[in-house]
């Protein structure tokens, strides 16, 4: 079966016919997100073993552009144990969110782009750092983590909804 894949347009670099990339893909069957490297184009003909890739674009996203994508390697495979991100998620509700990574050197670095004005503040700009970071390099497990707080909220949304008749 020939793989069928997803992408932004906003994930695309400038004139990426033909080139070999680095891309973040989502299988359209399954909905995995993957991180690979290789080679698109518009036709099949300068690819070797050639994919469908829609690529959607526009302000919504609701345009669709068939493209085609010959994947050359793929992210190591990264299996979330659910259990263990669930386990640290309840261990957390009571602890302190404050990280601390005691480097001077990253401290001046955020505390730079605070001053610049990229950011309001160093804690907003290690926020925003480290999630987009991990959503890039860890997409599986962010997604697990997303999945998992839905379902905890969910569950205590409908306990205290229960609990008033």
């Amino acid at each position: 079966m020939v793989g069928k894949y997803v992408t932004s347009e906003n994930n695309l670099p400038e004139d990426p016919a033909g080139k070999e990339i680095e891309l973040q893909v989502s299988d359209e069957q399954t909905k995995e997100i993957s991180n690979v490297r290789a080679k698109i184009d518009k036709t099949p003909a300068g690819l070797s073993d050639p994919d469908t890739l829609t690529v959607v674009k526009g302000p919504h996203e609701n345009i669709e552009e068939e493209w085609y994508i010959d994947i050359l390697e793929t992210e190591r495979d990264e299996t979330v144990d659910a259990e263990l991100l669930e386990s640290i998620m309840a261990d957390l509700e009571d602890e302190s969110t404050v990280i601390n990574t005691r480097s001077a050197e990253v401290k001046t670095l955020l505390k730079y782009l605070t001053e610049t004005g990229e950011f309001t503040s160093v804690s907003e700009a290690s926020r925003t750092i480290m999630l987009e970071y991990l959503s890039e390099t860890h997409p599986n497990l962010v997604s697990e983590y997303i999945d998992l707080k839905v379902q905890n909220e969910r569950s205590e949304l409908a306990e205290e909804l229960y609990d008033q008749r």
